[in-house]
């Protein structure tokens, strides 16, 4: 069953506030999102044409890419999405980042995907618990967020020490 579902059948012309929330599974997210996800949505229906505003919210529970420390992630994400019928012309162009088409007979919109993809195109490619995150020690493996360990670090590879003595022109 869709947990964001836009009923849109006998939806009267203007601004429209929806508000939802929904287990993160039920939308196909995994385990490591927390809580519920939340959706505050603004619809305008124009004619036969849908413009929509959503912020979806959730927390995941991510692992931190230098130190390894689990941490939790809020993660917001706003869009929007302009919704047509088949064969027309939006008058909503310029202010959407999508456009969608919907067949003829749509009593609703079904956001659960297009929430699903925003909240995962939020997810950041390098998750750090914190920015100055100082990882773990590549020698000991200690935290050195939480342990000050007195490794010696050697900043060069001893393998790359004869190509240190040629010279070149």
């Amino acid at each position: 069953m869709a947990e964001f579902r836009l009923n849109i059948a006998n939806l009267a012309e203007g601004v429209h506030q929806f508000s939802f929330k929904a287990i993160p599974g039920n939308i196909g997210l995994d385990d490591s999102f927390n809580g519920m996800v939340e959706v505050e949505a603004t619809l305008e229906k124009m004619a036969h044409q849908f413009f929509l505003k959503a912020k979806a919210h959730v927390e995941r529970l991510c692992e931190c890419d230098r130190c390894l420390e689990q941490f939790p992630l809020d993660l917001r994400r706003e869009y929007s999405v302009v919704y047509l019928h088949e064969g027309e012309i939006s008058i909503f162009d310029e202010e959407a980042e999508e456009i969608q088409f919907l067949p003829y007979d749509a009593n609703y919109i079904d956001l659960d995907e297009d929430i699903r993809q925003y909240i995962m195109l939020a997810i950041p490619v390098k998750l750090l618990c914190k920015e100055d995150c100082l990882g773990i020690c590549p020698i000991c493996g200690a935290n050195r967020n939480e342990t000050k360990c007195n490794c010696e670090i050697q900043e060069v590879d001893p393998r790359w020490d004869k190509l240190r003595e040629r010279t070149f022109n």
